[in-house]
């Protein structure tokens, strides 16, 4: 009876590396790597020779929640417009969004990314002076019709505080937004 070698199939001691390279490299490597068992084979080879060569160096440890696990999904070219669109609005890449989209669903993280937070912390600032700005002149035209100056303002101090009452909301709705609120990732059942 002959013994013969097999090919080790993957088990739970391996994992798998994947890289994403220029095409011109990869056929280089490819050319290299005939003959010399493979892809796998040779950058195995080449991964163990990088480690012994910077043995000595400080390690850093891994994260302990980094994620390693990995979720294919497939979309429409419609699909993939509208992700790439929302994706843009945001300022970040589609991978990102269909993440954080995941994790707000997931209730996993609801802090908002710092890009929103940053687009959106002026615009609250700026609110926030508008209602003070509303604020005094509701304070001064209140003062006005109590010292019964005879000015018929109830009209226009209706629609000041109406003015107020929005911007009130905004300002609240912004705040929510920087504080995490999940309420732009709902989606109907």
């Amino acid at each position: 009876m002959s013994s013969t070698s097999q090919l080790s199939s993957p088990t739970k001691e391996t994992a798998m590396l994947t890289a994403r390279i220029d095409r011109e490299l990869l056929a280089a490597f490819d050319a290299l790597a005939e003959g010399r068992g493979g892809r796998s084979a040779l950058l195995r080879t080449v991964l163990q020779q990088s480690l012994r060569h910077v043995a000595d160096a400080p390690r850093i440890a891994p994260r302990a929640d980094s994620a390693g696990n990995r979720v294919s999904l497939r979309f429409t070219d419609a699909e993939t417009a509208v992700l790439d669109h929302r994706a843009a609005d945001r300022g970040i890449d589609r991978a990102g969004w269909i993440k954080a989209l995941v994790r707000r669903h997931l209730a996993l993280k609801a802090n908002v990314d710092d890009g929103m937070r940053d687009a959106v912390a002026p615009i609250r600032m700026q609110l926030q002076r508008i209602g003070r700005n509303l604020n005094q002149a509701m304070k001064a035209g209140n003062a006005a019709m109590m010292a019964d100056s005879g000015l018929q303002i109830d009209r226009e101090l209706r629609r000041i505080a109406d003015m107020r009452e929005e911007i009130n909301e905004q300002i609240a709705a912004l705040g929510d937004a920087l504080r995490g609120d999940a309420a732009y990732w709902r989606v109907v059942d």
